[in-house]
Order: structure tokens, then C-alpha cells, then sequence
């Protein structure tokens, strides 16, 4: 059971190590420079975020708590760059693989699976088709995300009848063991 179990390495985020994944956001404004006259002096104003979404842009909250560190699901949206944004004092984590897609990748690359700790107060947006699970509280302590993602992704998961392998709308999620016979393990 042992060489079935593939550690995923917990590295610190910030925009270098996430550059393949996604785009960190932090208190440092994104691509500063737009010009807008309004406030000079006392905003700094940073380019548009690039948010790709299908039909309607939703915005809401989740909370989430510890639980296992083991990573059943992964799941990827082709036609979205979703974001999480940790809210409060505490950090979480995010298990992302890089996008395959356009090599024709059906399940992620396990060499390419990494679990981001994204600092409090942060957070990410990620490539479309970037492989990911749901945000994992890191220290113990409860976490409030804001997520932004689209109806069309909200709706396809709220619509499940139970846990399992999806592909509707634009989630195609799946379960890793079943898919490559590994258990992918967070270790904290």
C-alpha cells in the first residue's frame, strides 16, 4: 500500500512557484501602472485580473475546516480561471496540478501535483484547466474563502446526487485513486 501513496510536496506560494498554476494574489497590487486621474497620489491602481468565465460570474463564501490530507478529488474547468481568496488570519492550502488539456491529459500529471500553503489574507486565480481540489484549512483553524467562479461550474456541483466523478458543464472532476491507482497525501 506504501508505493501507492505519493507524498505531494507543501511549498510556500508566491508568484514564481505558482507562475505554471496560476496568478497569486496578495497585498501587492496586480501589474500596477493603470492609469485612472481619479485619487493619484493615494491609489495605486493595478490592471484587470484576466477572470475568463462562461455566462454568469458568480461571487460567494465557503468555510472550510481540517480534514483529511488525503486528496480524492481533482477536478479542472476549461473555460475558467476560478479564484480563492483565504479571508482572516489564517492560511490555506491549495493542491493544483498543472493544465494538460492541450496534450490531450484526461487525469493530471502526478509529478506536476503540488499543494500551495497560500499565506492569510491571500489568494489565487487559477489558469483554466488547472487541476485542483477545494481549498484545505492548514493549521487547524476554520477558513472563509471567497471564491469567484460561474453559475454554469456552481451549478453542475450543486446538481450532483452524490459524491462522485463529474463531467457536466465545465467540471470535469475525478477520483485519483480510481483514475491512477495512487493516493495523493498532503503532508500536514
Amino acid at each position: 500500500m506504501e508505493q501507492n501513496i505519493v507524498n505531494v510536496p507543501l511549498i510556500d506560494a508566491d508568484q514564481e512557484s505558482l507562475r505554471d498554476y496560476g496568478v497569486m494574489i496578495s497585498e501587492e497590487v496586480y501589474s500596477p501602472g493603470l492609469a485612472i486621474p481619479f485619487y493619484r497620489g493615494s491609489v495605486e491602481e493595478g490592471q484587470n485580473l484576466d477572470f475568463v468565465y462562461t455566462g454568469k460570474a458568480v461571487v460567494r463564501t465557503a468555510r472550510i475546516s481540517h480534514r483529511s490530507p488525503v486528496v480524492t478529488w481533482l477536478e479542472r474547468h476549461l473555460h475558467m480561471s476560478q479564484i480563492f481568496v483565504g479571508l482572516g488570519s489564517s492560511p490555506f492550502v491549495m493542491v493544483l496540478a498543472k493544465p494538460n488539456h492541450l496534450a490531450g491529459g484526461y487525469v493530471p500529471d502526478l509529478a506536476d501535483v503540488m499543494a500551495f500553503r497560500i499565506p492569510a489574507g491571500h489568494g489565487v486565480m487559477i489558469h483554466p484547466g488547472t487541476w485542483h481540489d477545494f481549498p484545505m484549512a492548514f493549521d487547524g483553524k476554520p477558513v472563509t474563502v471567497l471564491t469567484m467562479n460561474s453559475d454554469e461550474v456552481v451549478t453542475a456541483l450543486a446538481s450532483a446526487k452524490a459524491a462522485d466523478e463529474m463531467d457536466a458543464g465545465d467540471v470535469y472532476k475525478i477520483d485519483i485513486e480510481r483514475r491512477t491507482g495512487k493516493v495523493l497525501r498532503v503532508p500536514f
